[in-house]
C-alpha cells in the first residue's frame, strides 16, 4: 500500500496539485499500488495528461498566440522519461508443425 511520502513524492513527480478532483490521494495511491512503482505510475500519468491536450491546437487572435499543442508533446517526453525503455520482455513465441495430408 502506498505511503504518503510515496503520493507526495508522486504529486510532485507528475506536477499534480494536492487538491486536484481527478487524482485524488486515493486514486494517486492505487496507480502506485497497481503499477508497481512510482516511477510507473508518473508514465501513466502523463500519458493521461498528454491524451487529455491532444486536442489542443494553437491560437492566434488578436495580435497573440498560443502553441497550446506543445502540452501534448511535453506530456508526452515526460511520459517517455518515466516510462522505462523495456518494462516487460515479450513473450517467446513456440513454433509448431501443421501435418500434411494429401487426397
Amino acid at each position: 500500500m502506498a505511503s504518503l511520502d510515496d503520493i507526495a513524492q508522486l504529486r510532485r513527480m507528475a506536477a499534480l496539485d494536492a487538491d486536484d478532483e481527478t487524482y485524488t490521494d486515493q486514486v494517486v495511491g492505487t496507480y502506485i499500488d497497481n503499477l508497481g512503482s512510482i516511477q510507473a505510475a508518473a508514465g501513466a500519468i502523463w500519458g493521461e495528461k498528454a491524451a487529455a491536450a491532444a486536442a489542443l491546437v494553437d491560437v492566434t487572435e488578436s495580435g497573440s498566440s498560443r502553441a497550446l499543442s506543445q502540452l501534448q508533446k511535453a506530456a508526452l517526453a515526460m511520459q517517455q522519461h518515466f516510462t522505462p525503455d523495456d518494462p516487460t520482455p515479450e513473450p517467446a513465441k513456440a513454433s509448431f508443425t501443421v501435418g500434411i495430408q494429401r487426397v
